[in-house]
């Protein structure tokens, strides 16, 4: 019979380390290590590691059952596989199949810890590397080679479900309590260490509330820095004001009200505390305020308010990011994050009450955490090409490039489904027009050689992309007009050949953007342009193969595969358009009508970039999970990305940073409905 250990007990040895893996002195750590890729810039840099130190594995007679163990786990964009062989006493070969990862960064860390695991006979090696995602993967798939190898611990291959088929869902899985090798008890479940997870466990822990924060992965989630708003002490010393009743009908528009109103005005009415909150702490919040000439197209005016935050550090902080603060401010209330614990499944009671969550830890052992409640903060699914091909067909049918956290693959979602929720019925992908791609790439999955779906493109975001210069298809036709959020250029893309489009521009290129004045993070291209960075970035990508530069239009069509005769008619016809005045094909703002006519010209193709998707299980304003009846599920609340109700269809990028602020927001009242406070 598993025996139960308390959430300080738990916080003492935790799950990722000294609960199944102290009794063989292995554990899964790694030095702090830089980005994977750009969209883990703003990641933690601290140790990628469980919240406790175990010692090292020290040689023992017979601590092995001789013989060769492989598991599988997922790392950042692919599955990796590490066979380890030992005899009576040692390891004495360790394979590591990371062929999936990227080449320069995951591969070469795991080849070289694969080595080091040999030498040192333990996963608790130091290395140069710098993957901060493929690290602790690698030591959860070697941690559990090493149970297996002394028997603690089944088999561990989290790409089970890779299959053919379409079912993006499976069933939940049957872990008996003969398989549980802990037990604890809290009153919350937090699970997931990202924005929204954060914010809930820094105001439990302001609270005193018994809780417990689990995080898959061996670092912080990704921290996004632009926080939307409402109401906050930055915006009235600014001057600023919103109409809120336009705010919540704006959204829900661009939602076809497939929405809660009362979910949204939720974050509206709340989301000025949980600023005001962070200020306390010593964060200092800034306002960023939208030009008056960003409003789309001529007589179809969006409502474009000034919701962007930035809360930056205190002065003089050792934290690196606000994940990361409100890490080390729950750590001083005496509480830690987890590491290295991956959702299995949720615990219901008979009822239907969900009353905790069963993980798996950094050697695949199974820890069963009973609560009183459990928020689920687990992010989206586009790190699942199966959800996503099955949920959002869109995104397959206009996206070229990966810029979102791959670890994010739904299984809150799915583990939400599996106890009775329902789930939106629509996608919400947050796309951004700037998958640089060469001639010739379609957009959509493609198998990267590897076994891997993955988007073709070779760059995250090329931050030019968005700028509203002159589109055409393949064809060398005029689609659309270029003024609208990001991913509306790509959702009419989808219509055209191979769901992908060419920009076209001239040496003006600078002067254009300081005119066209985008907000949010097309403004950096602004910023670019102010500081004469945007021609050298074009030449920068002309050398890479990836931008195309020309003397005529005719000649840039020719190295672009584009039909010459139809490219120059498309840009005299937009040319004459300029000249007018005004945009009688698309209704462009005349404004952001300047003309292709001024040698050398350059072109590239574009396809969507795949942020994050933002479509989730059902809630109420009070962040609790609806079932299929439409029924609060009793104990099981859910924030953030993984969370519904509040878009549909798409993002709403004009209104900057509201994903980060709901998530935030809905973070911390969540735990206040917990405690029973009203809002």
């Amino acid at each position: 019979m598993n025996k139960p250990i308390s959430r300080r007990d738990f916080l003492r040895g935790t799950a990722a380390g000294a609960l199944s893996l102290a009794a063989m002195g292995i554990v899964g750590c790694s030095a702090g290590d830089a980005p994977e890729s750009s969209a883990q810039a703003a990641e933690s840099s601290t140790e990628a590691a469980s919240s406790a130190a175990a010692p090292t594995q020290e040689a023992a007679s017979g601590i092995y059952t001789p013989g060769t163990y492989s598991a599988t786990v997922k790392a950042y964009s692919s599955y990796i596989t590490a066979t380890v062989t030992f005899d009576a006493d040692s390891i004495t070969d360790c394979v590591i199949d990371a062929s999936g990862e990227t080449p320069s960064i995951g591969t070469a860390a795991a080849e070289e810890m694969a080595q080091l695991i040999v030498k040192e006979q333990s996963v608790d090696v130091v290395t140069s590397a710098t993957a901060a995602i493929t690290i602790p993967a690698v030591q959860k798939a070697v941690s559990n080679c090493i149970a297996q190898a002394q028997d603690s611990a089944p088999a561990l291959n989290e790409n089970s479900g890779s299959d053919d088929s379409d079912d993006w869902l499976g069933e939940a899985p049957e872990i008996q309590d003969s398989q549980i090798s802990s037990v604890m008890d809290t009153s919350l479940l937090i699970i997931g260490a990202g924005n929204g997870g954060m914010m809930a466990a820094a105001t439990a822990a302001e609270a005193g509330l018994d809780f417990i924060i689990c995080e898959q992965n061996g670092a912080l989630g990704d921290t996004r820095h632009w926080i939307g708003a409402v109401d906050t002490k930055a915006m009235a010393e600014a001057g600023v004001t919103i109409q809120k009743d336009r705010l919540l009908n704006e959204i829900a528009r661009y939602a076809s009200y497939k929405c809660d109103m009362d979910v949204i005005k939720m974050w509206i009415d709340n989301s000025a505390e949980m600023v005001s909150w962070l200020e306390g702490l010593g964060m200092v919040p800034s306002i960023h305020i939208a030009p008056e000439t960003h409003v789309g197209g001529s007589n179809m005016e969006y409502y474009v308010p000034s919701i962007w935050h930035t809360v930056d550090l205190p002065e003089g902080s050792e934290a690196q990011s606000r994940n990361e603060f409100l890490e080390q401010y729950i750590q001083s209330k005496g509480y830690q994050v987890s590491y290295s614990m991956s959702l299995v499944r949720l615990v219901q009671e008979d009822s239907g009450k969900v009353a905790g969550a069963i993980f798996s830890d950094a050697g695949g052992a199974y820890i069963k955490v009973n609560a009183d409640n459990v928020i689920l903060a687990t992010g989206g699914y586009p790190g699942n090409p199966k959800m996503v091909k099955a949920l959002a067909p869109i995104i397959d049918e206009c996206v070229t490039a990966n810029s979102y956290f791959a670890p994010d693959a739904g299984m809150g979602i799915r583990a939400g489904i599996w106890a009775g929720a329902k789930m939106d019925t629509e996608c919400a992908p947050m796309i951004f027009d700037r998958g640089l791609v060469a001639p010739g790439v379609k957009a959509g999955y493609a198998d990267d050689g590897h076994g891997n779906l993955a988007f073709p493109g070779t760059m995250g975001q090329y931050i030019l992309g968005t700028q509203p210069h002159l589109k055409v298809n393949k064809e060398g036709r005029r689609f659309a007009n270029e003024s609208c959020p990001y991913d509306f250029l790509n959702y009419a893309a989808s219509l055209q050949t191979d769901g992908v489009y060419a920009a076209i521009l001239d040496s003006d290129v600078t002067q254009d953007i300081i005119d066209y004045d985008q907000y949010g993070c097309a403004q950096i291209a602004v910023d670019m342009a102010h500081g004469g960075a945007v021609i050298p970035s074009l030449e920068e990508q002309v050398a890479a193969g990836l931008v195309f530069k020309a003397d005529t239009i005719e000649e840039l069509a020719s190295q672009m595969g584009l039909p010459a005769d139809t490219l120059a008619a498309t840009v005299s016809r937009y040319n004459q358009l300029c000249e007018k005045g005004a945009d009688d094909d698309f209704g462009k703002e005349a404004y952001r009508m300047h003309a292709v006519d001024n040698a050398p010209f350059y072109g590239y193709f574009m396809g969507g970039s795949l942020l994050t998707t933002c479509d989730g299980l059902r809630i109420n304003r009070k962040c609790q999970v609806y079932d299929t009846e439409h029924q609060v599920i009793d104990g099981l609340y859910c924030i953030g990305d993984c969370s519904g109700s509040f878009f549909s269809g798409n993002y709403p990028e004009y209104f900057v940073g509201v994903a980060v602020g709901r998530t935030m927001t809905q973070g911390r009242y969540a735990v206040k409905a917990i405690l029973g406070e009203e809002f």
